[in-house]
């Protein structure tokens, strides 16, 4: 019961407009990373859209900033077509220790998140590349973070968490 009244009240904050009152920014900033992880869970059928804030002009997509981040504080929501929407956050470091440090704070707090409900957890992990998958089964949204090396001279690692597209449609 009560972590159906979490999602009912996840909703309800996030619901509406795009901008936010002080009071609802400070609601939405205590929640917890589990109390947002099931608000992306519950609203991924509807293409995130209680959780869209400012839409990002690009060419070749819909793009939103997200109304709460799980990493970093830069996350978006991305619509490649009708069937394919994703919430997204990434987060770059100087140095790898850094990245590995945030890939297992996100890891640790989706696991606890997740436990209860028997999702199935993979990791592949490489010399430059580290990603944890959880699955629960073909109809809901994937989560997966990854930690790797980036193209950047200036920061060469990154870590991002993304929440899409469920096994079926991958």
């Amino acid at each position: 019961m009560k972590k159906s009244l979490t999602v009912l009240f996840t909703g309800i904050i996030l619901a509406g407009c795009t901008s936010l009152s002080p009071e609802q920014q400070a609601q939405i900033d205590n929640l917890t990373p589990c109390e947002k992880i099931n608000g992306l869970l519950g609203s991924y059928d509807n293409r995130f859209e209680g959780l869209k804030r400012t839409r990002v002009n690009t060419k070749y997509m819909e793009t939103w900033t997200a109304k709460y981040n799980l990493v970093g504080d830069q996350c978006q929501i991305t619509a490649l077509d009708t069937n394919t929407v994703t919430y997204r956050c990434q987060e770059e470091y100087k140095e790898q220790s850094k990245a590995v440090a945030t890939h297992q704070k996100a890891l640790d707090f989706t696991r606890e998140c997740l436990a209860q409900n028997n999702w199935h957890e993979q990791q592949k992990e490489s010399a430059e590349s580290l990603r944890t998958t959880f699955v629960l089964d073909e109809n809901t949204p994937v989560i997966s973070i990854h930690t790797g090396k980036t193209l950047s001279r200036s920061t060469p690692w990154s870590t991002s968490l993304e929440i899409g597209k469920p096994v079926a449609g991958k």
